[in-house]
């Protein structure tokens, strides 16, 4: 069990802002799961969930369904992200799907488990208050772009935020650490994958990115900012 707390510690320790004694507290609690590609961690509107999920490592994406089928998704999670936590505290259903696009390795902590360790230390709350206001101020991007982004606008703001959260610095620019499908693109873009296709094409064609191993290299990210001030 020692053995299992201190892997735990440490990884926990790389991967969030989490203090030391916070992580403590956490790990003598929590328990390790991994999924893998494709796997489903929890469905929208159908799971009631009462843990909170940290992950570890990979990468997973949180999505929702239109009433036709229609995929919407909302984000990408990467190592240190905090996520089922809506779903926690006001003990509903889940309002998104998460799904595994990586080998993914979580570190899972039930409720009851979560309130006595907020009790012994409050500043676990506020990490948790962190990750909400994060997607509210994601959301609050989104439909700031839909409303007032055309197409290329929400494409360049995509990429300069995946180049952010997802690059790693290569010779010629910032290499998005993901291999997304245009279709992917679109369903995050809330758009069709031709226009993702087109709009690909035209940012290499005019130098502003190109592909490397199915990937995005963004070259030029001050260019890439100027297309977000493009309004519908």
């Amino acid at each position: 069990m020692a053995e299992v707390e201190n892997k735990c510690l440490r990884e926990l320790l790389v991967f969030s802002k989490l203090a030391w004694d916070e992580v403590k507290l956490i790990c003598e609690k929590a328990y390790e799961k991994r999924y893998g590609k494709g796997e489903i961690i929890f469905f929208e509107s159908t799971t009631r969930d009462d843990r909170l999920y940290i992950l570890v490592a990979g990468r997973v994406k949180l999505t929702m369904l239109s009433p036709e089928g229609k995929e919407k998704v909302l984000t990408i999670l990467q190592e240190g992200d905090i996520f089922g936590e809506i779903s926690l505290f006001d003990q509903d259903t889940h309002p998104l799907t998460a799904e595994v696009i990586e080998e993914a390795r979580l570190v899972i902590l039930a409720f009851a488990d979560l309130e006595a360790i907020i009790m012994k230390n409050p500043r676990v709350a506020i990490k948790i208050i962190q990750a909400l206001s994060k997607k509210t101020r994601l959301l609050t991007s989104q439909i700031r772009e839909l409303v007032f982004q055309d197409a290329e606008g929400r494409l360049a703001s995509l990429l300069i935020r995946f180049a952010n959260d997802f690059g790693r610095k290569v010779q010629s620019g910032q290499m998005i650490d993901l291999i997304l499908t245009h279709q992917e693109i679109a369903n995050l873009l809330g758009t069709s994958r031709v226009t993702v296709t087109k709009l690909v094409n035209r940012f290499i064609d005019q130098g502003l990115i190109k592909i490397y191993k199915r990937k995005i290299v963004v070259l030029e990210q001050g260019k890439l900012v100027k297309k977000m001030g493009r309004v519908v």
